[in-house]
């Protein structure tokens, strides 16, 4: 624990040390007028907290720091997304919530490469909220909803009714288990409006998932390895069963990559 005291310490006071405080709007109106050198006391004063508080997070010494208040010392400080998350996981243990979002667009070129260089499967890349925001060839040739404006897993499986007809024994293996993944989700990031609209938009809209909602209680992550059986047009509606694989791009957390493996056995 005082090892990662100090580790902290240290870039604390290193981030501190490279801000000119004569930059920050917020001291503009400070009198006396700060010098160029950014102090504990000024960090604590655009954090809204005393100079104790603060000295303590920098001392590396345990308290109760909020995450509202972590979030506002790493906006104090113009810390980037690494170095707020570095200084959540040394505090707090926990990763840093609602880091601002980057453009669902705004893919990595290797992750966008590896995602059309697969031939084989059928894969794609969705975001927190199941919006698919890029699929290869095969995946649309499988799923043309996918090729839709503004393609939403969970609104497909869950509202089209071609999903229940090409997702077999539809309540047990698939209903059931998304909503068991949108529980998960958003109790999860309970600030994430689209994630908390997605929901409240497939409840309304549908008696069966309002049902099952209510009735069950399980909680799935994720559904990687789970088996699915489908009926698809592209396979000439003869059933074919399939396992989903979920990895997440080092440089894109924000996203998954899902693969669609046939199973021969």
């Amino acid at each position: 624990m005082e090892q990662q005291g100090d580790s902290i310490s240290r870039l604390l006071r290193a981030w501190r040390a490279r801000i000119d405080a004569h930059t920050l709007p917020e001291l503009r109106w400070v009198q006396p007028r700060p010098g160029r050198r950014l102090s504990q006391a000024h960090v604590a004063r655009m954090t809204g907290v005393s100079e104790g508080w603060y000295r303590a997070l920098e001392a590396g010494r345990r308290q109760d720091f909020s995450e509202s208040f972590l979030l506002r010392v790493a906006q104090a400080l113009r810390l980037s997304d690494a170095e707020t998350l570095t200084l959540f996981l040394a505090v707090t243990g926990r990763r840093p919530p609602g880091l601002p979002a980057r453009p669902r667009e705004d893919l990595p070129e290797g992750v966008r490469s590896l995602l059309q260089q697969q031939v084989s499967y059928p894969c794609y890349l969705s975001d927190t909220a199941w919006n698919v925001v890029a699929a290869n060839d095969l995946m649309g040739e499988w799923f043309p909803w996918v090729l839709r404006p503004a393609p939403n897993l969970m609104r497909w499986a869950l509202l089209h009714p071609e999903a229940r007809e090409q997702m077999l024994d539809w309540e047990d293996n698939c209903a059931r288990q998304y909503l068991a993944m949108l529980r998960v989700a958003a109790n999860s990031d309970p600030a994430n409006a689209e994630l908390r609209a997605l929901v409240r938009e497939i409840l309304d809209a549908d008696a069966d998932c309002r049902r099952i909602w209510s009735e069950e209680h399980d909680v799935v992550e994720h559904r990687d390895g789970h088996v699915f059986r489908l009926c698809l047009p592209y396979h000439g509606h003869t059933e074919v069963r399939v396992a989903s694989h979920v990895l997440l791009p080092i440089q894109r957390p924000d996203l998954r990559f899902v693969f669609i493996t046939p199973l021969t056995d």
